[in-house]
C-alpha cells in the first residue's frame, strides 16, 4: 500500500509499505480523507528529526478487525486521531491527559495519510469514533481539530458573557466561532485577509477587523463595554499578534496561546503583564473524550455546513501541493485522499 512520509527537509514523499494485519483489539481503516494539520506542516517544513509519521484528522471506513473487537463492524465510517494517555497516571489524573509520556508516544500507523491505517488496540479503545449517518465525510474530518478547539476552551474557563477575541480566522480559528456563540460568548475575529472577517460573521462571530487595518483595540472595547474582551485565542502566535492580544484585553484578562511553531519566541513586557494581572495559558492537542465531544457536535445544527471551509481536495500523489498551500496561507484548509 502507499502512504506518505517525509525523510528529506520540505518534501513529501509517497512510499510503499507493507498491510500490517490487526492483532487483537485492533483493526485496519480504509482511508478516506485526511485534513493537513498546521502540525504536519511543521514537520515537512521545519527543524524536525526525520523520518515522521503524518497525518492524524483521518476519516475512513473499517476494512479489518482484530480478535475481539466487537464495537465496530466492517464496512463502518469512522473518524480517528493519533494520541491516547495512560488514564491512570499522575498527568491524566489531574487533567494533562495530553502531557501524559504515553501520549505522544502514542500513534497510528504509518500515519494517518495511507491507503489503509494501522489503529492499535489502545486506539481502537480510546479514539475510535463512529460517524453518524447524516454526517458527510468531509464535515466528520474536523473531529480532531474540533476537539482540540474544545480542549482549549475548557482551559479557559470561559463564562456565558464573555467577549473573546479570535486572532487568525483560517479553518482551525472558524471552528471557534460557533463554540464561542454556543456559550454564550460574544466572538469577535481578527485577520489579515477580510473575506474571513464575513466568513466568521456567518460562523458567529459579533464582529471583526482586519489587522494592520481596522482599530481591533476600540472594535473590541466597543463591544465589552469599554474594558477590552475578556480573553483572546491566539490561532498565530509572534510578537506582532501578542501586541494585539494585550491592547484588546481587559486587566485580568487571558490570553490562550493556541498557535506555536518549534523555536518560537515571544518578548513580553513583564511589569505591565504583571501590573494587569495578565493569564496566560496554552493548549495542546486533544483529548480522547474531547474527540468524541467534537463529533456529537459536528453531528449537531451548530456546525452544518462547516465542511465549506474544505478549500482544497487533492489525492495523495499531489500532497506535496497540498503541504506547499497550508504552509504559505493560500488554503483555509487541505483534505488528502487515496
Amino acid at each position: 500500500m502507499k502512504y506518505l512520509t517525509c525523510t528529506t527537509a520540505d518534501v513529501v514523499t509517497l512510499a510503499d509499505t507493507q498491510v500490517q494485519r490487526p492483532g487483537p483489539g485492533a483493526m485496519t481503516v480504509k482511508l478516506v480523507m485526511c485534513g493537513v494539520c498546521g502540525t504536519d506542516t511543521l514537520k515537512v517544513f521545519g527543524d524536525y528529526p526525520r523520518p515522521q509519521k503524518l497525518g492524524h484528522e483521518v476519516v475512513g471506513i473499517v476494512d479489518e478487525l482484530g480478535e475481539g473487537v466487537t464495537r465496530f463492524r466492517k464496512g463502518d465510517r469512522v473518524g480517528l486521531a493519533h494520541h491516547v494517555p495512560d488514564y491512570s497516571s499522575h498527568y491524566a489524573r489531574r487533567g494533562s491527559e495530553t502531557m501524559d509520556p504515553q501520549f505522544k508516544r502514542s500513534n497510528i500507523d504509518p500515519g494517518g495519510f495511507s491507503e489503509l491505517v494501522h489503529v492499535p488496540a489502545l486506539h481502537v479503545q480510546n479514539t475510535v469514533v463512529a460517524i453518524p449517518a447524516h454526517v458527510p465525510d468531509e464535515r466528520a474530518v474536523f473531529m480532531e481539530p474540533l476537539a482540540c478547539c474544545l480542549r482549549a476552551m475548557d482551559r479557559m474557563s470561559l463564562k456565558e458573557g464573555d467577549t473573546t477575541l479570535v486572532v487568525g480566522v483560517g479553518a482551525i480559528g472558524m471552528l471557534f466561532m460557533p463554540l464561542l456563540r454556543d456559550r454564550g460568548v460574544s466572538a469577535i475575529a481578527a485577520d489579515v485577509r477580510a473575506d474571513r472577517i464575513e466568513t466568521a460573521r456567518h460562523w458567529g462571530a459579533v464582529a471583526g477587523g482586519v489587522s494592520g487595518q481596522d482599530d481591533l483595540p476600540a472594535i473590541c472595547k466597543a463591544a465589552s463595554e469599554g474594558r477590552g474582551v475578556d480573553a483572546v485565542i491566539l490561532t498565530v502566535v509572534n510578537d506582532a499578534t501578542l501586541k494585539l492580544a494585550l491592547d484588546c484585553l481587559r486587566d485580568g484578562g487571558t490570553v490562550m496561546l493556541f498557535g506555536g511553531k518549534p523555536g518560537g519566541t515571544l518578548h513580553l513586557a513583564y511589569w505591565d503583564a504583571f501590573l494587569r494581572e495578565i493569564n496566560f495559558i496554552t493548549s495542546y492537542s486533544a483529548t480522547p473524550d474531547g474527540l468524541r465531544r467534537a463529533m456529537a457536535l459536528l453531528a449537531g445544527k451548530s456546525f452544518t455546513g462547516i465542511e465549506a471551509l474544505i478549500s482544497h481536495r487533492l489525492p495523495l500523489e499531489r500532497a506535496q501541493e497540498g503541504f506547499e498551500l497550508v504552509k504559505t496561507g493560500k488554503a483555509s484548509k487541505v483534505v488528502i485522499t487515496p
